[in-house]
């Protein structure tokens, strides 16, 4: 995204084509688990807790209810990331769920932590 021709955040997708509700939550815990191992808080923990693959989650994203599958987590002062996964329709296998993970990446733009 731009502002006065400056980038101020990048948003992109790790995938080149949407994922099996499998191999997505596979990637999205192990990107959360390297994020917490490096020092990464998780912000909002109590609103938008770190992702599970839990039956509730896989329901919640097929609903596509609320915002279930996105988090947010913070390198101090420096970095924030938005981590969402999402049920995307995929013209390529339109009888199977695909999923989308895409991520945002910028100055920290929600301020107050939770544990």
């Amino acid at each position: 995204m731009f502002d006065d021709g400056i980038i101020n955040s990048v948003r992109m997708s790790p995938q080149i084509e949407p994922l099996l509700y499998d191999d997505a939550i596979k990637i999205v815990l192990d990107l959360q688990d390297q994020w917490h191992k490096a020092g990464w808080v998780l912000t909002k923990a109590k609103e938008r807790p770190a992702l599970a693959n839990t039956p509730e989650l896989h329901a919640q994203l097929r609903s596509m209810k609320g915002g279930a599958g996105t988090t947010f987590w913070q390198a101090g002062e420096q970095y924030q990331i938005m981590l969402n996964i999402a049920l995307f329709q995929d013209d390529d296998h339109p009888d199977e769920e695909r999923y989308l993970i895409t991520l945002q990446i910028a100055e920290p733009w929600i301020k107050n932590y939770s544990d």
